[in-house]
């Protein structure tokens, strides 16, 4: 999942004096962020930037917004006035212009959905549509034009009701403890999100807000007293910057994040914010004039670099080379420059005029339904962006959805533990696939071709092999590694309370199997045998109830299909060189060796063999020999023009038919 920076807030006002050192405070953080971005290992926190620039705008904001209040100035409909005339304009553009990239290097389902990320985007609700898309199923964060905007959704959101809450406070005069008990209710919301939900501490505005009322907390204090002299501002200013480069520095994307870890960042910015513009590091280095000139156009900026980036990662089919990224991020700069100056400004400063907000507003709504009809007409088909290299429409899973119920027999409070849960409507199943994953990519196969009478129950959880009495030690902190075992355990009591299912396929990505660390149950110290194990044990207690059991050998490991396609502007040999990219087909510079593959899962197949000695009465399937040339040794990605894999190394349907055809005979009565 990748970190990005939120938008900016109004650099001043008429009843908010002007800091220089807070725009170069701006250029910090987004520098920060865009360096992860394109170099992710030369600043593995800098990530954190966003949480900087939360702080940072719920300080400048706040500032206005209890000026006004205390002048008797305030108007909720002039402070959203103001929010639509800074934030859309160049939102606007950079969605358009990533909407018309996008038009000439993105196959149907992406486009697709690209569609729906511009409409959430235009709705300032990315946060909430890429939460809904955290997870499993989800593509790598690189390929995602426009992720960033998610920080952009969340401070959005908070200021929906900010003001509000402001007035009201004002009015109780209770500031101050409004603003602490929703920066501690927020605080606390993320400490018991990041460690259960993950992906919701990330992406939802509770667990973000504390951050922003740390910013706000500094201008209720400012905003009670009069300006003073500050003795402590030098050492203010250093710790802050130190506590700021630190985090940037030895934070990385694994660690539970925002929770404990986002302290330093914020802590930092909170100084260095309160230092004032005497600071030391806030005189040199954030009230520089080329930093602040970063800052000026820091919003701008933070819009522009993630979707060049992500569809020069797209094209490329992978992460592009080191002179490109530095390119890129220097295109970003002129581009931010030439909105900021003709687009933003244009809109923003000046005497008020009804066409400042009018337009905006109507291009928004513009773009939010070329968002929206994107999404609803599937991408524009007649669109290509590729070249014809294969049938890109073949790169997909899930055909025959329309003969299956999404019930798999296991009880309702089981039923959440598995993503995968289907059973062929049309005659009651004597056949069942339980496994992960690539049990799902296979089952759609069988659904598709086996003859009348012959029907499949699925039942499966993503990266979940099919084990008993053993389970995967924990990898993290939100994964005590339970929550597959209690999924094994619901689908064979499902299996062996059902007589009518008497055979038992099981499916498992070797990668599941050999690698992670697992642990007989009642233990807690990892074991190399406990993953053989597991599987034998699940086989021998199917067989003892009388289920003829089958293991499906994993298909061989291509890269993700997405990576794989010609996309239009590989076309021109320049390109090509740019980006580093063989002139070979796509389907070619993906394809893999025959005996690397045999090679690379001689340990996952060797586990195979042992289970099968100690189980004569075992089925053991191997696809390979339709998915693979061993007399060309070669793994094709593409086999007559159509693709063989879907997302990731899972089959598409044109593999699982093949595969199915070939496997049927094998367990049909």
């Amino acid at each position: 999942m990748t970190r990005t920076l939120p938008v900016v807030a109004e650099a001043s006002a008429r009843s908010h004096t002007y800091r220089p050192d807070i725009d170069g405070l701006r250029a910090l953080a987004v520098l920060a962020v865009i360096i992860f971005h394109a170099f992710p290992a030369a600043l593995p926190g800098g990530f954190a930037g966003v949480d900087v620039f939360f702080v940072i705008s719920g300080f400048l904001i706040t500032g206005i917004v209890i000026a006004e209040m205390q002048a008797g100035q305030y108007s909720l409909a002039q402070f959203y006035v103001r929010r639509i005339r800074r934030i859309f304009p160049a939102l606007v553009t950079v969605l358009l212009a990533t909407w018309a990239m996008g038009w000439f290097c993105l196959t149907g389902d992406e486009y697709r959905e690209l569609g729906k990320h511009v409409l959430a985007g235009a709705g300032f609700v990315s946060n909430w549509a890429f939460w809904m898309e955290a997870g499993y199923f989800d593509q790598t964060a690189s390929a995602k034009p426009l992720l960033h905007l998610w920080s952009l959704g969340v401070e959005e959101q908070f200021y929906i009701v900010w003001p509000v809450l402001m007035f009201v406070a004002v009015r109780l005069r209770r500031v101050a403890l409004v603003c602490a008990m929703t920066g501690l209710l927020s605080f606390v919301s993320a400490i018991w999100l990041v460690q259960y939900h993950p992906s919701a501490a990330f992406y939802w505005p509770t667990s973000r807000m504390w951050e922003l009322a740390a910013g706000a907390g500094l201008a209720i204090a400012a905003s009670g007293r009069c300006a003073e002299r500050n003795d402590n501002a030098h050492s203010a200013s250093s710790i802050g910057l130190l506590l700021c480069m630190i985090s940037f520095i030895v934070l990385n994307s694994r660690l539970p994040f925002p929770g404990w870890f986002a302290v330093p960042p914020v802590l930092g910015a909170v100084a260095l914010i309160a230092a004032g513009p005497n600071g030391v590091a806030n005189r040199l280095l954030l009230g520089n004039p080329v930093t602040v000139w970063f800052g000026k156009i820091s919003y701008a900026l933070y819009l522009w670099h993630w979707p060049l980036l992500s569809l020069c990662f797209i094209v490329a089919g992978g992460e592009p080379p080191v002179a490109v990224r530095a390119g890129i991020i220097a295109v970003s700069i002129v581009l931010a420059w030439l909105t900021t100056v003709l687009v933003e400004r244009a809109i923003r400063l000046g005497a008020p005029a009804r066409w400042k907000l009018i337009v905006p507003c109507a291009l928004m709504l513009g773009i939010a339904y070329l968002g929206g009809m994107t999404y609803q007409r599937d991408g524009l088909g007649f669109r290509k962006g590729y070249n014809p290299d294969a049938d890109v429409t073949t790169a997909t899973l899930g055909a025959g959805h329309e003969f299956v119920d999404p019930t798999c027999g296991v009880s309702p409070a089981d039923r959440r533990l598995f993503q995968f849960c289907a059973t062929d409507k049309r005659t009651a199943s004597h056949f069942a696939v339980w496994g992960d994953s690539k049990a799902d990519a296979l089952y759609w196969g069988l659904v598709r071709k086996s003859v009348p009478g012959m029907s499949w129950t699925l039942v499966a959880r993503a990266s979940c092999p099919p084990m008993a009495g053993v389970h995967e030690l924990a990898s993290n902190a939100a994964d005590d590694g339970n929550e597959c075992r209690y999924a094994n355990n619901a689908a064979l009591r499902m299996l062996l309370g059902n007589p009518e299912l008497t055979t038992v396929v099981l499916v498992a990505a070797s990668r599941d199997i050999v690698g992670p660390q697992f642990v007989y149950d009642g233990s807690s110290k990892a074991t190399m045998s406990a993953a053989g194990d597991g599987l034998d044990h699940a086989i021998a207690v199917l067989l003892h109830a009388g289920k003829r059991v089958v293991v499906v050998l994993d298909n061989p490991e291509l890269r993700d299909p997405r990576r794989c396609m010609a996309r239009r502007p590989l076309a021109w040999p320049f390109v090509r060189h740019v980006l580093g990219v063989s002139d070979l087909g796509a389907a070619q510079r993906c394809a893999i060796s025959y005996r690397s593959y045999i090679d690379g899962t001689s340990a996952y197949r060797s586990i195979v063999d042992q289970i099968k000695a100690h189980h004569p009465d075992l089925t053991v399937y191997d696809p390979t020999s339709v998915l693979c040339d061993s007399q060309r040794n070669v793994c094709p990605m593409t086999i007559n023009g159509k693709y063989l894999y879907s997302y990731g190394d899972h089959m598409s349907d044109y593999a699982n038919g093949l595969v199915a055809e070939q496997f049927l005979p094998l367990v049909l009565p």
